[in-house]
């Protein structure tokens, strides 16, 4: 296949099939080396899971052990504050990152039993996390009630993940790089064992010499692949709420088994300056099944009014469903493909998917050079078998 012009372009050195967080922060850090990329976003870039999410950066609350995913995302933690202030700085959009912590608050005796035993492999693994009784989570967040115990984690933290995706591709586009919205990837072009590009879902066939696969819950719909690729649309729906107070009602994100309740900056736009909450999420296996059900929306506020209930005054004012890109054992799939030479993986970021921009990033650019990373190992786009 000849390496077509887009456009007016030369012929791209890179194809970064995917515009969310993960695709943009991939093609940013490819560009820092000189190499041509076009980013192919199916839709508008950040519509679709980096929209939906709520912004947590939560390594230890996501993780079910002391396993290579809990220091991935710990390493990519580490990196966010250097990140954000270069993207800032150069983008002129603020991305309100934050390291409030994430408080865990057990409602009955056995979730107490369930957050002792995190709190013993945290404490085991060398990390920070303040055991609190009944009186101590009052003590540190008042407008919590009901907490028969707590579990405070004070590395953690959250950013605004709607604006990191404005940052991110006014960044990308003064990169160099070329984002073409509404541009489906149907198919790769693999021939003997290398990718020579890809074909669009309206036949355009577009050449390159190496391609990024970052196209979230729809990475396994790509026909070309050299084996089935489990990445899985895992639907989440979420609803915003207006405090009607400007001051912040809990300092940190708070979450039960229930729901997670994330305290939020008020909209700029706003009149009022309210705080808001964005409550979330329910986790469904329906496919691509887009929209909002009443049913849902309903459960998370009557958990986050359980939980907080000064939030019983507080009005809806937005609720919306995306698809996290999971996979069987809810890691991400990273690094170059054993049998496809010019292929390289990142998807299946699960939940973790804003945590994981920057370490992707510098994962993504490892792989492509060849400079290699033992952690990749443990993502390997085979690991699942054929």
């Amino acid at each position: 296949m000849e390496r077509v012009a887009i456009g007016t372009e030369r012929a791209p050195d890179v194809i970064v099939v995917g515009g969310g967080a993960i695709g943009l922060a991939c093609a940013l850090t490819l560009a820092a080396t000189g190499r041509r990329i076009v980013v192919l976003e199916r839709g508008r870039t950040g519509a679709e899971a980096t929209h939906a999410a709520a912004g947590m950066l939560s390594p230890i609350g996501e993780a079910v052990g002391p396993d290579p995913l809990l220091w991935l995302g710990l390493d990519s933690l580490a990196r966010w504050k250097e990140f954000a202030a270069e993207l800032e700085t150069d983008s002129g959009v603020g991305v309100d990152l934050r390291f409030d912590g994430k408080l865990l608050v057990a409602r009955d005796l056995a979730s107490a039993q369930s957050l002792r035993k995190r709190k013993a492999w945290i404490s085991e693994a060398g990390l920070d996390a303040e055991w609190l009784e009944a009186p101590e989570v009052a003590l540190r967040e008042p407008a919590v009630d009901g907490a028969v115990a707590g579990l405070f984690l004070p590395q953690e933290g959250q950013v605004d993940n709607r604006a990191l995706a404005r940052a991110l591709r006014i960044v990308v586009e003064q990169s160099g790089c070329s984002i073409r919205e509404g541009s489906q990837v149907a198919e790769l072009d693999v021939v003997g064992g290398h990718t020579r590009g890809v074909r669009l879902i309206d036949g355009t066939r577009l050449a390159c010499d190496l391609v990024i696969l970052a196209a979230g819950a729809w990475s396994g719909h790509v026909a070309g692949l050299p084996r089935p690729l489990p990445v899985r649309p895992v639907k989440g729906q979420m609803l915003a709420l207006e405090t009607g107070a400007t001051a912040p009602f809990v300092r940190s994100v708070v979450e039960t088994e229930s729901c997670y309740v994330v305290p939020r900056s008020p909209d700029p736009g706003s009149p009022t300056h309210e705080v808001r909450a964005w409550v979330g999420a329910t986790s469904e296996e329906v496919g691509f099944t887009r929209g909002t059900t009443s049913e849902a929306l309903e459960s998370l506020r009557t958990a986050a009014v359980t939980i907080i209930p000064s939030l019983t005054r507080a009005r809806v004012i937005d609720a919306w469903a995306g698809f996290r890109p999971g996979t069987p054992d809810g890691c991400p799939v990273l690094g170059r493909d054993p049998d496809v030479e010019d292929l390289v993986h990142a998807t299946g970021h699960y939940r973790n998917g804003i945590l994981l921009v920057p370490i992707t990033g510098h994962l993504c650019r490892c792989a492509v050079e060849g400079h290699g990373d033992a952690r990749l190992n443990s993502f390997r786009p085979d690991r699942f078998g054929s």
